[in-house]
């Protein structure tokens, strides 16, 4: 309970912290069988409330896609979270290059280094390429 009380986790990521605590495979099972039903583990609550946090901080789906993945989420359910939170990824990326550049790069190396800035933030590549490729 501890482990959940700060933030929500992953299925994947409470039993690889319970391991590494020393519980046995049958405790794991239980306790991640009794805290589903318990309403405390949802991977899918924990997936959409990733990808809503990584909207407001200015995050693209591709960083929430591999965050996700790592911390044991289903294709299935990341691909739902992203659907639901990025309702316009390239609005967004435009909101984040504007406070990052509020003149618009004109000059390669400037663009070259906003594309770079874009992708680290996680936006697709193709979002980054359109929008850097049209002037900013």
């Amino acid at each position: 309970m501890r482990l959940l009380a700060a933030h929500d986790r992953s299925e994947q990521e409470l039993r690889r912290r319970l391991s590494t605590r020393g519980a046995s495979t049958g405790v794991i099972d239980a306790t991640i069988t009794r805290l589903q039903q318990l309403g405390y583990l949802d991977d899918r609550r924990f997936a959409h409330g990733a990808a809503e946090q990584a909207v407001r901080r200015g995050h693209g789906s591709e960083r929430v896609r591999a965050t996700l993945a790592a911390q044991g989420v289903a294709d299935d359910l990341i691909d739902a979270a992203i659907n639901a939170a990025f309702d316009d990824e390239t609005a967004l990326a435009r909101q984040v290059l504007a406070r990052r550049y509020p003149i618009a790069p004109q000059h390669p190396a400037e663009r070259a280094r906003a594309a770079r800035y874009l992708l680290r933030r996680g936006f697709p590549e193709v979002i980054v390429l359109a929008i850097v490729g049209e002037g900013c």
